[in-house]
Protein backbone atom coordinates (compact mmCIF):
# COMPACT_ATOMS: atom_id res chain seq x y z
CA UNK A 1 0.00 0.00 0.00
CA UNK A 2 1.26 3.56 -0.69
CA UNK A 3 2.99 5.23 2.20
CA UNK A 4 1.83 8.58 3.59
CA UNK A 5 4.94 10.33 2.30
CA UNK A 6 7.73 9.70 -0.15
CA UNK A 7 11.43 10.57 -0.41
CA UNK A 8 12.49 12.61 -3.42
CA UNK A 9 16.16 13.58 -3.70
CA UNK A 10 16.51 13.31 0.06
CA UNK A 11 13.54 15.59 0.84
CA UNK A 12 10.39 14.19 2.48
CA UNK A 13 7.34 15.56 0.71
CA UNK A 14 3.62 14.90 0.64
CA UNK A 15 2.51 12.51 -2.13
CA UNK A 16 1.13 14.18 -5.22
CA UNK A 17 -2.23 13.35 -6.75
CA UNK A 18 -0.49 11.64 -9.69
CA UNK A 19 1.44 9.48 -7.24
CA UNK A 20 -1.80 8.47 -5.52
CA UNK A 21 -3.35 7.52 -8.86
CA UNK A 22 -0.33 5.44 -9.87
CA UNK A 23 -0.23 3.71 -6.49
CA UNK A 24 -3.93 2.88 -6.71
CA UNK A 25 -3.45 1.50 -10.24
CA UNK A 26 -0.66 -0.75 -9.04
CA UNK A 27 -2.78 -1.92 -6.14
CA UNK A 28 -5.66 -2.75 -8.48
CA UNK A 29 -3.30 -4.82 -10.59
CA UNK A 30 -2.71 -6.92 -7.49
CA UNK A 31 1.02 -6.34 -6.99
CA UNK A 32 2.09 -6.82 -3.42
CA UNK A 33 5.82 -6.97 -4.23
CA UNK A 34 8.12 -4.90 -6.43
CA UNK A 35 8.51 -6.41 -9.89
CA UNK A 36 10.86 -5.50 -12.75
CA UNK A 37 9.95 -2.62 -15.07
CA UNK A 38 9.21 -5.09 -17.86
CA UNK A 39 6.54 -6.66 -15.65
CA UNK A 40 4.89 -3.33 -14.88
CA UNK A 41 4.76 -2.43 -18.57
CA UNK A 42 3.58 -5.84 -19.76
CA UNK A 43 0.40 -5.77 -21.88
CA UNK A 44 -0.74 -9.02 -20.29
CA UNK A 45 -0.59 -7.60 -16.79
CA UNK A 46 -2.23 -4.33 -17.81
CA UNK A 47 -5.05 -6.34 -19.35
CA UNK A 48 -5.23 -8.67 -16.35
CA UNK A 49 -5.48 -5.76 -13.92
CA UNK A 50 -8.09 -3.76 -15.75
CA UNK A 51 -11.42 -3.67 -13.96
CA UNK A 52 -14.33 -3.96 -16.36
CA UNK A 53 -18.01 -4.67 -16.18
CA UNK A 54 -18.22 -5.56 -19.84
CA UNK A 55 -18.94 -9.31 -19.81
CA UNK A 56 -18.43 -9.63 -23.56
CA UNK A 57 -14.86 -8.35 -23.15
CA UNK A 58 -14.26 -10.88 -20.39
CA UNK A 59 -15.47 -13.64 -22.70
CA UNK A 60 -13.21 -12.45 -25.51
CA UNK A 61 -10.18 -12.53 -23.17
CA UNK A 62 -11.03 -16.11 -22.14
CA UNK A 63 -11.77 -14.90 -18.61
CA UNK A 64 -8.09 -14.41 -17.76
CA UNK A 65 -7.80 -13.78 -14.02
CA UNK A 66 -5.47 -11.12 -12.74
CA UNK A 67 -2.39 -12.37 -10.96
CA UNK A 68 -0.86 -11.31 -7.67
CA UNK A 69 2.61 -11.70 -6.20
CA UNK A 70 3.23 -12.27 -2.49
CA UNK A 71 6.06 -13.09 -0.14
CA UNK A 72 5.95 -16.66 1.14
CA UNK A 73 5.69 -15.30 4.68
CA UNK A 74 2.23 -13.94 3.79
CA UNK A 75 0.85 -17.47 3.39
CA UNK A 76 -0.43 -20.01 5.84
CA UNK A 77 -0.63 -23.73 5.18
CA UNK A 78 -4.42 -23.41 4.94
CA UNK A 79 -4.42 -20.71 2.24
CA UNK A 80 -1.67 -22.46 0.28
CA UNK A 81 -3.23 -25.91 0.34
CA UNK A 82 -6.73 -24.70 -0.49
CA UNK A 83 -5.95 -24.81 -4.24
CA UNK A 84 -8.34 -27.45 -5.62
CA UNK A 85 -6.34 -30.07 -7.51
CA UNK A 86 -7.07 -33.56 -8.79
CA UNK A 87 -3.45 -34.61 -8.34
CA UNK A 88 -0.96 -33.34 -5.81
CA UNK A 89 2.57 -34.24 -4.74
CA UNK A 90 4.70 -33.31 -1.71
CA UNK A 91 6.78 -30.85 -3.78
CA UNK A 92 3.63 -28.71 -4.13
CA UNK A 93 2.93 -28.52 -0.40
CA UNK A 94 3.35 -25.39 1.69
CA UNK A 95 5.76 -27.14 4.06
CA UNK A 96 8.02 -28.07 1.10
CA UNK A 97 8.14 -24.41 0.07
CA UNK A 98 8.85 -23.37 3.66
CA UNK A 99 11.77 -25.80 3.96
CA UNK A 100 13.15 -24.72 0.56
CA UNK A 101 13.03 -21.07 1.58
CA UNK A 102 14.79 -21.88 4.85
CA UNK A 103 17.57 -23.81 3.10
CA UNK A 104 18.04 -22.25 -0.33
CA UNK A 105 16.47 -18.78 -0.59
CA UNK A 106 18.66 -15.75 -1.34
CA UNK A 107 18.29 -12.34 0.37
CA UNK A 108 15.91 -11.40 -2.44
CA UNK A 109 13.52 -13.96 -0.94
CA UNK A 110 10.78 -16.04 -2.48
CA UNK A 111 8.13 -14.54 -4.75
CA UNK A 112 4.89 -16.44 -5.11
CA UNK A 113 2.85 -15.81 -8.25
CA UNK A 114 -0.82 -16.54 -7.60
CA UNK A 115 -4.09 -16.56 -9.51
CA UNK A 116 -7.55 -16.26 -8.00
CA UNK A 117 -9.02 -14.78 -4.83
CA UNK A 118 -6.91 -14.96 -1.72
CA UNK A 119 -9.61 -16.93 0.09
CA UNK A 120 -8.94 -19.83 -2.28
CA UNK A 121 -6.29 -19.52 -4.97
CA UNK A 122 -6.62 -21.36 -8.27
CA UNK A 123 -2.88 -21.44 -9.13
CA UNK A 124 0.41 -20.95 -7.29
CA UNK A 125 4.05 -20.81 -8.46
CA UNK A 126 6.77 -20.16 -5.84
CA UNK A 127 9.86 -18.65 -7.46
CA UNK A 128 13.27 -17.73 -6.06
CA UNK A 129 16.22 -15.75 -7.41
CA UNK A 130 19.22 -17.86 -8.42
CA UNK A 131 22.51 -16.58 -6.95
CA UNK A 132 24.53 -18.55 -9.52
CA UNK A 133 22.57 -17.16 -12.50
CA UNK A 134 22.03 -13.42 -12.31
CA UNK A 135 18.59 -12.31 -13.45
CA UNK A 136 17.05 -15.77 -13.34
CA UNK A 137 14.15 -16.97 -11.24
CA UNK A 138 13.68 -20.67 -10.60
CA UNK A 139 10.82 -22.83 -9.41
CA UNK A 140 11.56 -23.05 -5.70
CA UNK A 141 13.93 -25.94 -4.96
CA UNK A 142 13.78 -27.34 -8.51
CA UNK A 143 17.50 -26.93 -9.21
CA UNK A 144 18.64 -27.35 -5.62
CA UNK A 145 17.01 -30.73 -4.97
CA UNK A 146 16.42 -31.80 -8.60
CA UNK A 147 13.09 -33.32 -7.72
CA UNK A 148 10.57 -32.98 -10.54
CA UNK A 149 7.91 -30.79 -8.99
CA UNK A 150 5.12 -28.84 -10.67
CA UNK A 151 3.31 -25.56 -10.19
CA UNK A 152 0.02 -25.98 -8.36
CA UNK A 153 -3.18 -25.31 -10.29
CA UNK A 154 -6.89 -26.10 -10.27
CA UNK A 155 -7.56 -26.25 -14.02
CA UNK A 156 -6.16 -25.17 -17.38
CA UNK A 157 -7.86 -21.78 -17.22
CA UNK A 158 -5.99 -20.98 -14.00
CA UNK A 159 -2.81 -22.40 -15.53
CA UNK A 160 -3.21 -20.09 -18.54
CA UNK A 161 -3.58 -17.06 -16.25
CA UNK A 162 -0.51 -18.13 -14.29
CA UNK A 163 1.55 -18.52 -17.47
CA UNK A 164 0.61 -15.01 -18.58
CA UNK A 165 1.63 -13.70 -15.19
CA UNK A 166 5.04 -15.33 -15.54
CA UNK A 167 5.52 -13.81 -19.00
CA UNK A 168 4.75 -10.42 -17.51
CA UNK A 169 7.43 -10.76 -14.83
CA UNK A 170 10.05 -10.01 -17.50
CA UNK A 171 12.43 -12.52 -15.89
CA UNK A 172 13.85 -15.74 -17.37
CA UNK A 173 12.67 -18.74 -15.33
CA UNK A 174 14.16 -22.21 -14.83
CA UNK A 175 11.81 -25.03 -13.84
CA UNK A 176 14.42 -27.79 -13.47
CA UNK A 177 13.54 -31.24 -14.78
CA UNK A 178 9.81 -30.86 -15.34
CA UNK A 179 7.33 -33.69 -16.08
CA UNK A 180 7.18 -33.81 -19.88
CA UNK A 181 3.52 -34.86 -19.94
CA UNK A 182 2.34 -31.82 -17.96
CA UNK A 183 -0.17 -29.48 -19.68
CA UNK A 184 1.85 -26.57 -18.27
CA UNK A 185 4.34 -26.88 -21.13
CA UNK A 186 1.82 -26.31 -23.92
CA UNK A 187 0.18 -23.53 -21.89
CA UNK A 188 3.56 -21.81 -21.49
CA UNK A 189 4.24 -22.03 -25.23
CA UNK A 190 0.90 -20.41 -25.95
CA UNK A 191 1.47 -17.62 -23.42
CA UNK A 192 5.00 -16.86 -24.63
CA UNK A 193 4.11 -16.90 -28.34
CA UNK A 194 5.30 -13.59 -29.76
CA UNK A 195 6.55 -12.51 -26.32
CA UNK A 196 9.43 -14.86 -25.65
CA UNK A 197 10.79 -18.38 -25.98
CA UNK A 198 10.12 -21.66 -24.18
CA UNK A 199 12.83 -24.33 -24.06
CA UNK A 200 11.52 -27.82 -23.23
CA UNK A 201 14.39 -30.16 -24.06
CA UNK A 202 13.53 -33.86 -23.50
CA UNK A 203 15.93 -35.76 -21.25
CA UNK A 204 17.14 -39.19 -22.31
CA UNK A 205 16.56 -40.54 -18.81
CA UNK A 206 12.94 -40.82 -17.69
CA UNK A 207 12.00 -39.96 -14.13
CA UNK A 208 9.58 -40.31 -11.23
CA UNK A 209 9.21 -44.14 -11.41
CA UNK A 210 6.08 -45.41 -9.68
CA UNK A 211 4.03 -48.48 -8.85
CA UNK A 212 0.25 -48.36 -9.15
CA UNK A 213 -0.70 -50.27 -6.03
CA UNK A 214 -3.40 -52.90 -5.73
CA UNK A 215 -4.31 -55.51 -3.13
CA UNK A 216 -1.79 -57.85 -4.77
CA UNK A 217 1.09 -55.65 -3.63
CA UNK A 218 0.42 -56.58 0.00
CA UNK A 219 2.51 -59.61 -1.05
CA UNK A 220 5.16 -57.87 -3.21
CA UNK A 221 6.80 -61.15 -4.31
CA UNK A 222 3.57 -62.20 -6.03
CA UNK A 223 3.97 -59.24 -8.42
CA UNK A 224 7.54 -60.10 -9.37
CA UNK A 225 9.18 -62.63 -11.66
CA UNK A 226 10.25 -66.00 -10.25
CA UNK A 227 13.89 -64.97 -10.63
CA UNK A 228 13.33 -61.79 -8.66
CA UNK A 229 11.46 -63.70 -5.93
CA UNK A 230 14.40 -66.07 -5.65
CA UNK A 231 16.82 -63.15 -5.35
CA UNK A 232 14.82 -61.65 -2.47
CA UNK A 233 14.69 -64.96 -0.60
CA UNK A 234 18.43 -65.35 -0.99
CA UNK A 235 19.05 -61.79 0.20
CA UNK A 236 16.95 -62.36 3.30
CA UNK A 237 18.79 -65.60 4.19
CA UNK A 238 22.12 -63.81 3.95
CA UNK A 239 20.85 -60.98 6.15
CA UNK A 240 19.54 -63.41 8.77
CA UNK A 241 22.93 -65.10 8.84
CA UNK A 242 24.41 -61.73 9.90
CA UNK A 243 22.00 -61.28 12.80
CA UNK A 244 18.41 -60.58 13.85
CA UNK A 245 16.38 -58.48 11.38
CA UNK A 246 14.10 -55.71 12.59
CA UNK A 247 12.17 -53.36 10.30
CA UNK A 248 10.50 -50.12 11.40
CA UNK A 249 8.28 -47.89 9.22
CA UNK A 250 7.10 -45.21 11.60
CA UNK A 251 6.02 -41.65 12.24
CA UNK A 252 8.76 -40.93 14.80
CA UNK A 253 8.30 -39.19 18.10
CA UNK A 254 9.39 -35.55 18.08
CA UNK A 255 12.01 -36.14 20.78
CA UNK A 256 13.64 -38.87 18.65
CA UNK A 257 13.66 -37.03 15.33
CA UNK A 258 17.10 -35.44 15.48
CA UNK A 259 18.79 -38.65 16.58
CA UNK A 260 17.06 -40.71 13.88
CA UNK A 261 17.98 -38.19 11.19
CA UNK A 262 21.60 -38.28 12.33
CA UNK A 263 21.50 -42.06 12.00
CA UNK A 264 19.84 -41.90 8.56
CA UNK A 265 22.37 -39.39 7.22
CA UNK A 266 25.23 -41.54 8.53
CA UNK A 267 23.89 -44.63 6.73
CA UNK A 268 23.43 -42.71 3.46
CA UNK A 269 26.98 -41.31 3.56
CA UNK A 270 28.45 -44.77 4.23
CA UNK A 271 27.94 -45.93 0.61
CA UNK A 272 28.79 -44.59 -2.83
CA UNK A 273 27.18 -41.22 -2.07
CA UNK A 274 29.75 -40.71 0.65
CA UNK A 275 32.60 -41.63 -1.69
CA UNK A 276 31.31 -39.24 -4.36
CA UNK A 277 30.61 -36.44 -1.88
CA UNK A 278 26.92 -36.23 -2.80
CA UNK A 279 25.47 -37.45 0.50
CA UNK A 280 23.29 -35.15 2.59
CA UNK A 281 25.93 -35.03 5.33
CA UNK A 282 28.38 -33.32 2.93
CA UNK A 283 26.02 -30.52 1.87
CA UNK A 284 24.99 -28.14 4.66
CA UNK A 285 22.20 -26.53 2.61
CA UNK A 286 20.77 -29.96 1.73
CA UNK A 287 21.00 -31.10 5.33
CA UNK A 288 19.27 -27.91 6.49
CA UNK A 289 16.44 -28.59 4.03
CA UNK A 290 15.87 -32.18 5.15
CA UNK A 291 16.00 -31.33 8.84
CA UNK A 292 13.54 -28.47 8.39
CA UNK A 293 11.24 -30.47 6.10
CA UNK A 294 11.31 -33.54 8.38
CA UNK A 295 10.27 -31.41 11.35
CA UNK A 296 7.39 -29.82 9.40
CA UNK A 297 6.31 -33.18 7.94
CA UNK A 298 6.37 -34.68 11.42
CA UNK A 299 4.02 -31.96 12.67
CA UNK A 300 1.77 -32.62 9.68
CA UNK A 301 1.75 -36.34 10.50
CA UNK A 302 3.06 -37.44 7.08
CA UNK A 303 6.72 -38.21 7.79
CA UNK A 304 7.87 -41.84 7.64
CA UNK A 305 11.36 -42.91 8.69
CA UNK A 306 12.08 -46.48 7.64
CA UNK A 307 14.94 -48.56 9.02
CA UNK A 308 16.11 -52.11 8.50
CA UNK A 309 18.37 -53.09 11.39
CA UNK A 310 20.58 -56.16 11.70
CA UNK A 311 21.43 -56.90 15.32
CA UNK A 312 20.43 -53.33 16.18
CA UNK A 313 22.68 -51.66 13.59
CA UNK A 314 20.92 -49.66 10.85
CA UNK A 315 21.73 -51.41 7.56
CA UNK A 316 19.29 -49.54 5.29
CA UNK A 317 17.20 -46.39 5.58
CA UNK A 318 14.44 -44.52 3.77
CA UNK A 319 13.18 -40.98 4.37
CA UNK A 320 9.64 -40.79 3.00
CA UNK A 321 6.28 -39.11 3.35
CA UNK A 322 2.83 -40.68 3.19
CA UNK A 323 0.30 -38.29 1.70
CA UNK A 324 -1.96 -37.53 -1.27
CA UNK A 325 -2.68 -41.22 -1.77
CA UNK A 326 0.98 -42.15 -2.21
CA UNK A 327 4.13 -43.26 -0.44
CA UNK A 328 6.88 -40.87 -1.59
CA UNK A 329 10.55 -41.83 -1.27
CA UNK A 330 12.74 -38.77 -0.70
CA UNK A 331 16.04 -40.44 0.23
CA UNK A 332 17.33 -43.99 0.43
CA UNK A 333 20.64 -45.45 1.56
CA UNK A 334 22.33 -48.56 2.88
CA UNK A 335 25.45 -49.42 4.84
CA UNK A 336 28.26 -50.65 2.60
CA UNK A 337 29.31 -53.42 5.00
CA UNK A 338 25.93 -55.17 4.43
CA UNK A 339 26.05 -54.92 0.66
CA UNK A 340 26.09 -58.68 0.07
CA UNK A 341 22.64 -59.12 1.59
CA UNK A 342 21.15 -56.10 -0.22
CA UNK A 343 19.40 -54.50 2.78
CA UNK A 344 18.04 -51.68 0.59
CA UNK A 345 15.98 -54.14 -1.47
CA UNK A 346 14.75 -55.93 1.63
CA UNK A 347 13.57 -52.65 3.13
CA UNK A 348 11.99 -51.65 -0.20
CA UNK A 349 9.90 -54.82 -0.21
CA UNK A 350 8.57 -54.01 3.27
CA UNK A 351 7.81 -50.35 2.53
CA UNK A 352 5.91 -51.34 -0.64
CA UNK A 353 3.97 -53.91 1.40
CA UNK A 354 3.23 -51.25 4.02
CA UNK A 355 1.96 -48.79 1.38
CA UNK A 356 -0.37 -51.40 -0.12
CA UNK A 357 -1.69 -52.42 3.32
CA UNK A 358 -2.44 -48.74 4.07
CA UNK A 359 -4.65 -48.63 0.97
CA UNK A 360 -2.48 -46.06 -0.83
CA UNK A 361 -2.86 -45.67 -4.60
CA UNK A 362 0.80 -45.47 -5.57
CA UNK A 363 4.36 -45.99 -4.48
CA UNK A 364 6.50 -43.12 -5.77
CA UNK A 365 10.27 -43.61 -6.15
CA UNK A 366 10.88 -40.03 -7.34
CA UNK A 367 14.25 -39.11 -8.83
CA UNK A 368 15.37 -40.67 -12.11
CA UNK A 369 14.78 -44.12 -13.54
CA UNK A 370 17.71 -46.45 -12.82
CA UNK A 371 18.45 -50.20 -12.76
CA UNK A 372 17.41 -50.55 -9.11
CA UNK A 373 14.00 -48.91 -9.72
CA UNK A 374 13.49 -50.99 -12.89
CA UNK A 375 13.77 -54.10 -10.72
CA UNK A 376 10.46 -53.01 -9.14
CA UNK A 377 8.59 -51.18 -11.90
CA UNK A 378 8.72 -50.27 -15.57
CA UNK A 379 6.44 -47.24 -15.14
CA UNK A 380 7.94 -43.74 -15.21
CA UNK A 381 7.32 -40.29 -16.69
CA UNK A 382 9.14 -38.35 -19.42
CA UNK A 383 11.14 -35.35 -18.24
CA UNK A 384 12.18 -32.13 -19.97
CA UNK A 385 14.62 -29.39 -19.07
CA UNK A 386 12.18 -26.49 -18.94
CA UNK A 387 13.21 -22.82 -19.21
CA UNK A 388 11.48 -19.66 -20.36
CA UNK A 389 12.93 -16.47 -21.84
CA UNK A 390 10.68 -13.40 -22.18
CA UNK A 391 11.46 -10.63 -24.65
CA UNK A 392 13.14 -8.36 -22.12
CA UNK A 393 16.69 -7.31 -21.38
CA UNK A 394 17.04 -10.00 -18.71
CA UNK A 395 15.35 -12.66 -20.84
CA UNK A 396 17.39 -12.08 -23.99
CA UNK A 397 20.60 -11.83 -21.97
CA UNK A 398 19.87 -15.20 -20.34
CA UNK A 399 19.02 -16.76 -23.72
CA UNK A 400 22.34 -15.55 -25.19
CA UNK A 401 24.33 -16.85 -22.19
CA UNK A 402 22.61 -20.23 -22.18
CA UNK A 403 23.03 -20.55 -25.94
CA UNK A 404 26.74 -19.79 -25.68
CA UNK A 405 27.22 -22.31 -22.86
CA UNK A 406 25.32 -24.99 -24.78
CA UNK A 407 27.42 -24.39 -27.91
CA UNK A 408 30.65 -24.42 -25.92
CA UNK A 409 29.67 -27.68 -24.21
CA UNK A 410 28.90 -29.29 -27.58
CA UNK A 411 32.31 -28.22 -28.90
CA UNK A 412 34.12 -29.56 -25.84
CA UNK A 413 32.27 -32.88 -26.13
CA UNK A 414 33.44 -33.21 -29.73
CA UNK A 415 37.11 -32.72 -28.81
CA UNK A 416 39.19 -35.91 -28.54
CA UNK A 417 39.67 -37.13 -25.00
CA UNK A 418 43.16 -37.11 -23.50
CA UNK A 419 44.94 -40.31 -24.39
CA UNK A 420 42.43 -41.28 -27.09
CA UNK A 421 43.55 -42.17 -30.59
CA UNK A 422 43.21 -39.51 -33.28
Amino acid sequence: MPKSSIMRRGVRTAPTESFRLRARALSERGFRMHLPTAARKSPELRDAGTQTNNHSQMKESNRIEKGQWYALSEFSAETWNCVPSNSRMPMQHYIWARACEEAFATPEGVRVATVGPRECYTAIAPLAAMPSCSGYLSLLGAEDLWESGEVLYADETALDSLARELVGSGRPIRFGHYPGDSPFISVLRRAYRGRGFVLAKPLEQRGMPFITLSAGWTDPESQLSSRRRGDLRRMRRRAEQRGTLKINIDLPLAENLERLLDEAFAVESDGWKGRSGTAIAFDKRLERFFRCYAELALRAGILRLCFLRIDGLAAAVQIAVECDGGFWLLKVGYRESFRQCSPGNLLMRESIRHAAEQGLRSFEFLGKESPWTQAWTSHSRPLVRLRTYPVSLAGMGALARDGFRSTLKAIVNRLPRAGSKQ
